[in-house]
């Protein structure tokens, strides 16, 4: 067990400080799915095709979404690697990563930029709530957080923002109560505007195969997609995350700082 936390703490270390940048893999990782005839597009993208029935049987499509946990630098440069194939994605941020420019870039350039949330594990890490039905009891409470942060966000950045993705804590998987819970009242998904979270049924039972990256050494969860494209897979969606890519040391370090401080005090 101490080898596996030794483990644990090496590939944390190695991937937030002294991992070089994957980028050139990224683009080669991109131009495999084109040359293997994939349209990559974004959730929005192809939430709108399934909404049409539009989408085709001999048609294959690569759904790409970031989640911008940390690091919007490297989400730029993602970004402008996409840019060279006109590939259009989607970008979810959390309030603690915006940039509001670079949001507004994606939508222009035919991409998707929207809100990664996560009002549900703030407000038990601000209240210090330790059970599930603490954190249930908040909820109304929760959600109005949530309307307020979404309509300053649309605000400020003029964006629809009427797709969202759900952000992932310590604190949800210590409870068992994750942020998607938030828009799980359809009358109050409907009054906030919010068309689809990425984890509704609606959208996943469409996805064919699912992907996203892990910690150093670089592995994907549960198998690298290039192998279900070689399969030739209609859907296949990928999660990455631009920390995974590139070792922002001065954010990761805050980061980093910022959760083991979090961590504590939760525990207190």
């Amino acid at each position: 067990m101490e080898a596996v936390k030794l483990a644990a703490i090496w590939q944390r270390v190695y991937g937030d400080f002294l991992m070089p940048s994957k980028l050139n893999a990224y683009k080669s990782f991109l131009e495999e799915f084109l040359n293997h005839d994939y349209r990559i597009c974004s959730i929005a993208s192809l939430w709108d095709q399934i909404k049409n029935s539009s989408i085709k049987p001999q048609d294959k499509y690569l759904v790409l979404r970031h989640d911008i946990d940390t690091d919007s630098s490297t989400a730029r440069a993602m970004w402008e690697i996409e840019q060279i194939f006109g590939v259009r994605s989607s970008y979810y941020f959390r309030l603690s990563t915006l940039d509001i420019p670079l949001m507004k870039q994606i939508e222009i350039s035919g991409g998707e930029a929207s809100y990664h949330f996560e009002e549900l594990a703030t407000v038990i890490k601000q209240k210090h709530l330790k059970t599930r039905d603490e954190a249930l009891q908040q909820m109304p409470y929760i959600r109005e957080v949530f309307r307020s942060n979404l309509n300053r966000l649309r605000s400020l950045t003029g964006l629809a923002m009427r797709i969202v993705a759900a952000h992932g804590d310590f604190v949800n998987r210590k409870l068992q109560l994750y942020n998607w819970e938030i828009l799980k009242c359809p009358s109050f998904r409907r009054d906030v505007g919010v068309e689809l979270e990425v984890y509704d049924e609606a959208f996943m039972r469409h996805i064919s195969s699912r992907h996203s990256e892990v910690l150093p050494p670089f592995i994907w969860e549960p198998a690298d997609p290039l192998i279900a494209a070689h399969k030739g897979a209609q859907v296949i969606q990928i999660l990455v995350h631009p920390r995974q890519w590139r070792a922002n040391i001065r954010e990761n370090l805050i980061d980093d700082v910022k959760r083991a401080w979090e961590g504590v005090r939760h525990a207190l």
